[in-house]
């Protein structure tokens, strides 16, 4: 089989099933209309042993069997969407207030492309392969739910990407690749400090909750800038904060909320500890007090060697060196797609979909947009490790 031809004979579809997803973004584990376009299409290639509405809602997996005998991979998209109100223009934007603004439309859609592929060269496939499409990405909780309903069951190795603009210095349609860390670990962090009330004329009788959640957002960004090594990278971000009812009083209760990231367990945890301790101390020391609880817990994204060297490989080989890309540097984007690599080997990689002009817009935002016409190029990828990855 011409991979790369039959692979490009494949992009109007790939497109239109991307801009069908598009119009109509779901978000979280709630992904009905997705997941029925995934069936509907699944069903027309003629799948028969689909699994719907697992992972917590809406994810579907479902096996191709090859000709000959071999392991089991599996390959993954997500498909949730964001709750953004979409800017774009697009005759095919959403108006439902959400939208499409990191690419899992198109994930989805280049995952279908595939599984029609390879489901016409199934004479030539060793093993299996188990095309699996996931909910909750965005809230990074859909991986883990997957994995509890068994999505990996029989699985030994995973594969999946991420489509946009997330690395400099590729080309739109190369794939990019890195052995070892790919995207860092992320913890979320909610702090509640509490104090007592007086009014703001005499701020003395009082115990002020806003100033101990400004005294202690300055002291923690120190953790990263004067704790840990310059050399390490890691991020610690403080992005909501609420407290007080009114000027005139000395508010006795605040709430803020952050995020930490970090390339290893060791890093996330050295911050973990230094947070809760610099909360404690800094509200003892202005007579409030204060805790900290954390959530949505995930690792890094650490790429297999040997299987990232050999996606390097098999692009050489069927879609030409042109198209493959070493990254220089990981990236403090979370994905977890880390809590399947945490149970079976596997790696992630990065497909280039920019356009190189003012159209070129930052995920997670509402002009973001998906350079269409190099959706093939992950199809290629994709399927070619499916067919190569095992000789």
């Amino acid at each position: 089989m011409d991979i790369k031809k039959s692979a490009m004979e494949l992009n109007d579809y790939a497109i239109g099933i991307r801009r069908e997803l598009h119009a109509h973004p779901e978000l979280s584990f709630d992904l009905p209309f997705t997941e029925g376009v995934v069936v509907r299409e699944l069903e027309a290639m003629g799948f028969t042993n689909i699994r719907r509405g697992i992972g917590g809602g809406h994810g579907v997996t479902v096996d191709l069997v090859g000709a000959k005998p071999g392991k089991t991979l599996a390959l993954r998209a997500d498909m949730d969407a964001l709750p953004i109100r979409e800017e774009t223009g697009l005759p095919f934007a959403s108006d439902n207030g959400c939208m499409h603004a990191c690419g899992h439309d198109a994930h989805t859609a280049m995952l279908l492309a595939t599984a029609k592929l390879l489901s016409g060269a199934q004479g030539e496939l060793a093993g299996t392969v188990r095309f699996l499409f996931q909910p909750s990405e965005e809230p990074a909780n859909g991986a883990a739910v997957m994995v509890k309903d068994g999505a990996l069951d029989g699985v030994d190795t995973i594969i999946g990407l991420h489509t946009g603009n997330l690395w400099a210095g590729l080309k739109a349609g190369q794939i990019g690749w890195k052995v070892g860390p790919f995207m860092a670990a992320t913890t979320t962090f909610n702090v509640e400090l509490k104090g007592k009330s007086a009014h703001g004329a005499t701020p003395h009788l009082g115990v002020d909750t806003i100033t101990m959640a400004a005294l202690i957002i300055s002291q923690l960004q120190l953790i990263v800038s004067r704790e840990m090594n310059p050399f390490d990278p890691r991020v610690l971000t403080v992005g909501h904060i609420e407290g007080g009812t009114t000027t005139n009083i000395v508010a006795d209760f605040c709430r803020f909320r952050g995020v930490i990231r970090s390339f290893s367990t060791e890093n996330s945890a050295f911050m973990k500890e230094r947070i809760v301790q610099t909360v404690e101390q800094e509200a003892a020391s202005l007579r409030g007090t204060g805790t900290v609880a954390f959530s949505s817990d995930l690792p890094p994204v650490v790429n297999d060697e040997a299987l990232t060297l050999k996606m390097r490989d098999i692009i050489h080989k069927e879609l030409g060196v042109e198209f493959e890309h070493e990254i220089a540097m990981p990236t403090t984007g979370a994905e977890d797609f880390a809590e399947y690599t945490k149970t079976i080997p596997g790696a992630f990689f990065y497909h280039c979909s920019t356009f190189g002009d003012e159209r070129d817009c930052p995920h997670h935002n509402a002009h973001f947009m998906v350079n269409e016409s190099v959706l093939w190029t992950g199809v290629a990828a994709m399927a070619a490790f499916a067919l190569d990855w095992q000789k």
